[in-house]
């Protein structure tokens, strides 16, 4: 069965962005490769909630979908300021992630949610 890429893309911004871990790990793939700038070490999936949490608004501004890949561009907004947050994931024929990069508004981060700097 082919899954389609941007049916898992809708439904892994709709978790992630909402906070809904269970369906993130329904999602992934057994042992996905990970690469982020920001906490490279730490729990992502804690991470990731923690991040949509500390938000005011989180909105998909461009998505770009090439054969089993989906990039993202985010919107993420807080305290008054709008930042970006880049993604790249890689979806199998099953519908499951099996490969993660984020790259994170380092600056924003730190002047906005330096809790995510220091927790993990």
């Amino acid at each position: 069965m082919d899954i389609a890429v941007e049916d898992v893309t809708a439904r892994w911004v709709t978790a992630w962005t909402t906070g809904r871990t269970t369906d993130l790990f329904k999602l992934l793939a057994a042992a996905p490769t990970i690469e982020t700038n920001l906490d490279p070490d730490g729990d992502f999936i804690e991470l990731l909630t923690d991040y949509a949490a500390a938000l005011e608004s989180i909105a998909v501004f461009s998505q770009t979908v090439l054969d089993r890949r989906a990039a993202l561009i985010y919107d993420c907004t807080l305290a008054g300021e709008t930042f970006r947050l880049a993604e790249f994931l890689t979806v199998n024929n099953a519908g499951l992630v099996t490969e993660i990069r984020r790259v994170y508004d380092l600056d924003a981060v730190e002047r906005l949610m330096p809790h995510l700097l220091l927790e993990h």
